[in-house]
């Protein structure tokens, strides 16, 4: 792993070595000491990093650091989940667990990286147009598309966690037993988070398209925290709760009041792309649920004469 990282730092060290490296050929995106290697600053770096796609730029055509010289060259991107090269030939950008798997399966490497993308390029002459004779070259993979050099409207992880907190989750509403909003001091009360009819609840999709791909964003329930009112709370914890005589969430009143009761749900989430298989988002967020005021009333007893 260290010696693959320390390799390509030196070849890009220099102009010409820069495409001895470009060489290299995608089979090294199926090499393991291309996923997961740890770059100076202690962060995992799946396929090309922000350096290398940096370093590539440099040699891109009509860059400000474009060489004086040829050979000059431009950049394409197409999805990971195939091996045909840019052009007509590949009108559609098919989507795949493993394009955001190899990312980010079990590794932490930044809110922007994957899908991922196979980069390549093609020799271009002093105009941007292909010499005679240019193919594609397919060079390796990379989990930062938008870094690619001359890529545009790339799909990234970070529109799709922004698109995830835009989401008009469902805020819980407390379903309380006895019913009517009132109950008694000394009583045992039952609690139900329901989900209402606004907004979006776990396992109800939303839909958007970002970058001309359809992506569908569903809440997944995590846990509750019930706030009863009178100081003490519940959570969090991951039971719905439910009406007496089965329910799990349960508060005794120990003195009369109007008790501003409040269910707060926390979500993750998951996320597809264009139909494709759903894959976890790696965050959360936490909704306040609608408070209700339950009248706590204190039960007396009464003699009455026949």
């Amino acid at each position: 792993m260290g010696n693959a990282r320390s390799g390509r730092a030196a070849v890009l060290t220099c102009g010409l070595l820069l495409f001895s490296f470009l060489g290299v050929g995608p089979a090294a995106a199926d090499d393991p000491s291309f996923l997961g290697e740890t770059d100076d600053d202690g962060s995992v770096v799946n396929g090309l990093s922000a350096q290398d796609l940096a370093t590539l730029g440099a040699a891109f055509h009509g860059s400000a650091t474009a060489p004086s010289k040829p050979p000059w060259y431009k950049f394409a991107s197409t999805s990971y989940c195939t091996t045909a090269p840019p052009g007509l030939g590949n009108p559609s950008q098919p989507s795949c667990t493993s394009e955001f798997a190899v990312c980010n399966g079990g590794r932490t490497v930044g809110a922007t990286a994957g899908p991922a993308v196979w980069v390549w390029r093609m020799e271009v002459d002093r105009t941007g147009s292909p010499v005679a004779g240019a193919t594609w070259d397919r060079i390796d993979y990379t989990c930062l598309a938008s870094l690619v050099p001359g890529a545009n409207n790339a799909l990234t992880m970070r529109m799709i966690l922004d698109e995830f907190h835009k989401t008009t989750f469902a805020r819980p509403t407390a379903s309380i037993q006895p019913v009517g909003l009132t109950t008694l001091v000394n009583l045992p009360t039952y609690y139900e988070l329901r989900w209402p009819a606004r907004g979006f609840e776990p396992g109800e999709p939303d839909s958007t398209t970002l970058v001309g791909r359809r992506v569908d964003i569903e809440p997944v329930f995590v846990s509750a925290t019930y706030i009863f009112g009178d100081g003490e709370a519940l959570g969090p914890v991951k039971t719905l709760g439910g009406p007496h005589p089965t329910g799990d969430v349960i508060h005794t009143y120990r003195s009369k009041m109007v008790a501003p009761v409040q269910i707060n749900a926390t979500y993750s989430g998951r996320f597809r792309v264009d139909g494709g298989a759903w894959i976890t988002i790696p965050d959360t967020v936490t909704i306040q649920g609608t408070p209700s005021n339950l009248t706590v009333a204190e039960a007396r007893a009464r003699l009455y004469q026949n």
